[in-house]
């Protein structure tokens, strides 16, 4: 949430700063040509596309076009062009504006990437850890919240009973849904339906399997938030969970139980 508060704060401040530009470029006007005064605005875009985001260069790649009209360009403080190369310069600057606005932003890209080798990271320290598994499972639920998209998440055993819980997961109720493996799907529905920016986690929950040496050893409930959840982040999770899986097998040899596994089907335990 807070990347979209700075997306949303850049997406204020980006066409601001356009038009600021313009009026401090006013005494240069007369010196040089307008189409000088483009770099500098595209400077600006540029810049805003990698702290704000996509659409915040873009509206500042617009307001800059027009920042250049109204202040750099014949006749001055109005929305009219005179001269054929200030034409120019005013196409010029809005299409290479919106191209680096749209091709020079992989900052949410970069920071996703970033979060996803935290957890990583987080979760595989754990396994060198020392101690009962409950704490440590709760700090690898609690790192899935932040650096997720997951409202609470919980592992129980392969029991069913409730083994750690993530702030905000107590008193929630067993999902009814089995998610599919790898990208944390419902059954039958496969990663090539899944839009551009990925579906939600579901807010009712769903149910990962936990599974270590062919054999289930708890479960994984999770909550999402109702955000987008892209393919990477679904998989970060899965990754997460067969991490958590062995340190669950770990903390309790021989005590597993055999697991049928198949897509697209419950797993049905069976005693060992």
């Amino acid at each position: 949430m807070e990347e979209d508060d700075d997306n949303l704060i850049y997406l204020g401040i980006g066409p601001l700063a356009a038009v600021i530009l313009g009026m401090a470029l006013v005494p240069l006007r007369d010196l040089t040509t307008a189409s000088n005064f483009t770099f500098v605005f595209l400077v600006l875009t540029i810049v805003v596309a990698e702290l704000g985001g996509r659409w915040a260069a873009v509206a500042t790649a617009l307001c800059s076009a027009l920042s250049l009209d109204f202040f750099l360009t014949r006749p001055y403080l109005r929305l009219t062009i005179e001269g054929k190369h200030d034409v120019i310069a005013f196409v010029g600057l809005a299409v290479c504006g919106l191209v680096a606005a749209v091709l020079g932003s992989k900052r949410g890209e970069r920071i996703a990437a970033r979060k996803d080798l935290e957890l990583l990271h987080s979760a595989l320290s754990q396994l060198d850890g020392a101690g009962p598994v409950e704490p440590r499972l709760t700090r690898v639920l609690n790192a899935s919240r932040a650096a997720l998209l997951v409202a609470a998440d919980v592992v129980r055993d392969d029991r069913g009973q409730l083994e750690a819980a993530s702030e905000r997961a107590h008193a929630r109720p067993v999902p009814a849904v089995i998610l599919e493996p790898e990208i944390l799907l419902s059954p039958g529905t496969a990663a090539r339906d899944l839009p551009r920016r990925g579906l939600p986690l579901s807010t009712e929950g769903g149910r990962l399997p936990l599974v270590a040496g062919n054999r289930l050893v708890g479960w994984l409930d999770l909550w999402g938030t109702g955000a987008p959840a892209s393919v990477s982040s679904r998989r970060t999770l899965s990754d997460v969970g067969r991490l958590m899986a062995v340190l669950l097998a770990q903390s309790r040899p021989g005590q597993t139980r055999e697991a049928e596994i198949s897509p697209g089907s419950n797993l049905v335990p069976t005693a060992r």
